[in-house]
């Protein structure tokens, strides 16, 4: 809306979505209609993906080979960081997922770890 120069001028209604998968009593993990199961899955993944997008954002930095151990420990990732080497052997890009509300902190801790570069990227969706 502000894109466009508008403004709320009041709400009217404010609304949760809420996806709600039936399951027969007693069934373990077996859907009352099975042949939504696919799509229930699918529409699940999605939007887990926009609530982990909301919660992370991918940090890049370069840093020295010789102080990689100290930056793994500073961002060890959800699972493990990508590491890339660069054109100079010395060096590698690591990029690895970082929860927003600390970022901060782990960009000040980057930077006295002797990471260059440190770069924030926003999520739009992702699968995790």
């Amino acid at each position: 809306m502000r894109a466009a120069g508008l403004h709320a001028i009041a709400t009217l209604l404010n609304t949760e979505a809420v996806l709600i998968a039936s399951k027969p009593p007693n069934s373990g993990d077996d859907y009352k209609h099975p042949e939504h199961a696919a799509l229930i899955s699918t529409i699940k993944s999605r939007i887990e993906g926009v609530l982990a997008a909301n919660k992370y954002v991918i940090c890049q930095y370069n840093m020295p080979r010789t102080g990689l151990d100290v930056a793994i420990k500073i961002t060890p990732g959800r699972r493990a960081p990508t590491i890339t080497a660069l054109d100079n052997g010395a060096w590698v890009a690591v990029s690895v997922m970082v929860e927003k509300k600390v970022v901060a902190d782990i960009m000040d801790r980057l930077v006295a770890a002797g990471a260059h570069d440190v770069l924030l990227i926003k999520l739009e969706n992702c699968r995790v």
